[in-house]
């Protein structure tokens, strides 16, 4: 005689989640064809923007209250930095194509002198 199998009590719930998911995916996808639904997004959206526009105006006035830089101003002064790093380089670049077409009449700046290290020690006392 063959023994009924269990009925599977997770089967129940697995099939419910399946039905609640299904529900609402096509709850969404008819809510986001609607107009009123692309006209609410576009709206929060442009209500986001324009807080982080009311932000950004709002710390430019406390940071120039303070006598500080703005967020834009150390972005250019970064950008004008970088641009004289650049060119410091080339400089230099020349500079050493400069010297290297001279070969060894370009005397070798000399190594500065180290200090002689004379100080000794004082000689550790014996326990007693």
């Amino acid at each position: 005689m063959v023994s009924p199998t269990p009925p599977d009590p997770a089967a129940f719930f697995r099939d419910m989640l399946g039905q609640w998911e299904n529900a609402a995916n096509e709850f969404g996808a008819n809510l986001m064809k609607s107009g009123e639904f692309a006209r609410t997004v576009q709206g929060a959206t442009t209500i986001s923007l324009k807080a982080q526009e009311a932000a950004h105006e709002a710390m430019s006035r406390a940071l120039a209250a303070a006598n500080m830089p703005s967020r834009s101003e150390v972005a250019d002064i970064a950008a004008r930095l970088q641009g004289v790093e650049e060119r410091l380089a080339r400089i230099e670049a020349l500079l050493s194509a400069l010297a290297g077409d001279r070969g060894a009449a370009a005397p070798a700046t000399p190594a500065r002198p180290k200090p002689k290290r004379t100080k000794v020690p004082p000689p550790r006392k014996k326990p007693a």
